[in-house]
Formats: C-alpha cells, structure tokens, sequence
C-alpha cells in the first residue's frame, strides 16, 4: 500500500514539474513562444521593439487600457475585436502581474531632500495656515 502511495505522488510531483516547464522563447524577439505568440509578434514591433512590452507586466485590465491608449494618442490602428482579445490574452497570461509586480516602497530614509520644501516655502505654508496669506479663490469649476 505504502508502495502504491508513493508512486501515485511521484506521478503527481513530476506532473506538476512538467507544467512548470519553462516557455522557449523567441531567438529574434526574446518573446514566449506559447500560444498566439507570431500574431503579437506581428503587430506589436511594427511600432516598437518587444523590449517596449517585454519588460512590463499587467492584468487583462491593464493590457487593454495600454492599447486603448496607444490607439487613441500612439496611432494605433483600430484591431479586429477577435485580434485585439488574442492579444490582450497573450499579454496577460505571459507578461502578467506575477509575485512582484510593484516593487516595495522605498524607505523614507533612503529618499533625497525635498528640493521643494525650502525654508521660503515653509515660510509661505506657515503664513498661509495663520491666515496672513489669503488662500487663492475658488474658480467655480
């Protein structure tokens, strides 16, 4: 029985190593190579090098905001909605968020100097919050 069990999780480990095989990547591109990676390919470097899109990441979400911008203020074409969602698709599942997709806030300690809080500003700011400066009007917008 002992033996049975064993076998069945080495069954079970060397399943879940063969999903987590590594995708070939491109040589020209440096793109994963995995699903509809040539229609990305072809549309994409048109404008730009994959450099542009390899090195971010994002969500679906984030995918289709990016190139609704590119369409409306980076002269992008308008794509077929069955191009535009293979993709969005290839980009979220290959470039997607991921474990760090942000990275960690940097410590106040390591930042530099505020070069806009200079004593003139603080004066202004100390001024303003005793009333001797008025503060500027409302514009009605």
């Amino acid at each position: 029985m002992r033996l049975l069990t064993l076998l069945a999780l080495l069954v079970l480990v060397s399943g879940l190593r063969a999903a987590e095989a590594p995708v070939p990547l491109d040589a020209a591109t440096g793109m994963k190579m995995a699903g509809d990676w040539e229609i990305v390919r072809n549309h994409c470097i048109i404008c730009h090098s994959p450099q542009t899109f390899l090195q971010q990441r994002g969500t679906e979400s984030t995918w289709t905001d990016i190139l609704a911008w590119m369409q409306a203020r980076g002269g992008l074409w308008k794509l077929e909605p069955a191009i535009e969602k293979t993709i969005i698709g290839y980009l979220a599942a290959n470039y997607g968020p991921g474990d760090k997709f942000r990275r960690a806030p940097i410590l106040l300690s390591l930042m530099p100097a505020n070069p806009y809080a200079t004593e003139a500003r603080l004066e202004v700011e100390a001024k303003k919050k005793q009333g001797l400066i008025p503060a500027a009007p409302a514009t009605g917008k």
